[in-house]
This record gives C-alpha cells, structure tokens and sequence, in this order.
C-alpha cells in the first residue's frame, strides 16, 4: 500500500486520516483535553492499525499549518516532519482557511471569505477567488474584513458565521457556507489531489503559520491587477 496520511490540528479536535483511494480508509479523533489523548503520534498509530498499515506503508504527509491553536499547530507540524524525514517522503502542508475555502466551494459558487478568529479580538482572513489565495490578512475583522472584501458584489463566508461579518460589509451580500473548521476528509482529498495535478506543493518541511507570518501583511496584488 502506498497510503495519503492526512493530520488536522486547527480545530480543537485532533484528527487523521488515511487511505489510498478518494475517501481514507481509516480515521481517527480525539479532543486535545480528553483524558485518553496520548498525542498526535498514538493518534497516527492507532488509524494506521484501524487500516491494517504500518509507517512504511506511506507515500506521503498532509497537515493543516494553521492557523488555529498555536501549541496543537506546531505540535502537528513537527510530527509531520519529523515522520516524513524519517520515511523519506515529503510533506503537504496547507492552511486551514484554504481547506475551509476548499469545503465551500462544494456548496458555495463566487468568491470565498476563510475566516479563523486569533487571540486579542484579531482575526485571521483569507479571500478565495476561483479557487486561488486573492489576498490574507490578519487583525482586527472590522479593519480586515472590509479591506480585502469591501469592493466585492457578494462572498461566501466560512470558519465564522456571516452575521459575524455582515455589518462590515455594507453593499455587500454575504451567504453563510455553513463551514465552521478545517477538515480531515478535505486535507486528505486536497492532498490527493496535489500529487496528481500540483506535485510541487509538496515540500521536504512544512512550517506553521501565525500572526507573524509574512503571507498575512504582504501588500495587495491580485485584486488591483
């Protein structure tokens, strides 16, 4: 077998996947604060036994960079890494806004608003266009929000719900996609789907994501071209 293993840690749920068809075969999840949680390696072993596999059996390592709970985040990461140098197989790292944008789409046509709230009242935004990042921000949602979807007809909204948004953005329709986290099944499949058609998001390392990171302050570019 040469198994997808998918792992997601933006949520306040632990969970893994894994598979080597268009659905995993097995999965697994558990909440961080459960008595039983032995970390997100037990997590892995136990889906791997639940599919009959073992470590060598996989080809590759999807994770949910972030954001979402800092610790879990950088704890999800540094096993995936660490696993994939040890089986000398790479990584596909990707955000939990992509992946809400990704389960949007499914119900959702037109441009997508991927929102993660943060600590101090910020936010985490990302604004999907055709499938593609238009533009990330993070701060406060009554300043982000209106910067990067102000000038839109109507935008789909995920990770919180649209009333949340709606008044700061006056003009604008905004629909509820009815997506609340990241999911598993959806970074298994996203994943799946870059190494038939992208293979070049799949990288050595991946590295978690924050408040601090470059892709959340750069300027605006594809909504001005």
């Amino acid at each position: 077998m040469r198994l997808v293993l998918a792992i997601e840690a933006s949520s306040r749920t632990y969970a893994v996947a894994v598979g080597a068809g268009e659905l995993p075969g097995a999965q697994r999840a558990s909440r961080r604060d459960a008595p039983a949680f032995a970390g997100v390696g037990d997590l892995v072993a136990q889906t791997l036994a639940a599919h009959d596999a073992t470590f060598s059996d996989i080809e590759a390592i999807a994770v949910d960079i972030g954001p979402g709970g800092l610790s879990s985040i950088r704890a999800a990461v540094a096993y995936a890494n660490g696993l994939a140098f040890s089986l000398g197989v790479k990584v596909f790292p990707i955000s939990s806004l992509e992946l809400m944008a990704i389960a949007a789409r499914r119900v959702h046509q037109g441009p997508l608003l991927g929102l993660k709230r943060g600590v101090g009242g910020n936010t985490y935004a990302g604004l999907f266009i055709n499938g593609e990042v238009a533009e990330l921000r993070h701060g406060p949602a009554s300043a982000i929000v209106p910067e990067i979807a102000a000038r839109l007809e109507a935008v789909g909204v995920a990770g919180v719900p649209a009333d949340d948004v709606a008044g700061f953005l006056p003009g604008v329709t905004v629909t509820d996609t009815g997506i609340a986290d990241a999911d598993v099944i959806v970074l298994y499949q996203a994943a799946r789907a870059a190494m038939a058609g992208d293979p070049a998001r799949l990288v050595p390392l991946a590295s978690a994501i924050n408040e601090g990171s470059l892709i959340f302050h750069q300027a605006r570019t594809q909504l001005d071209g």
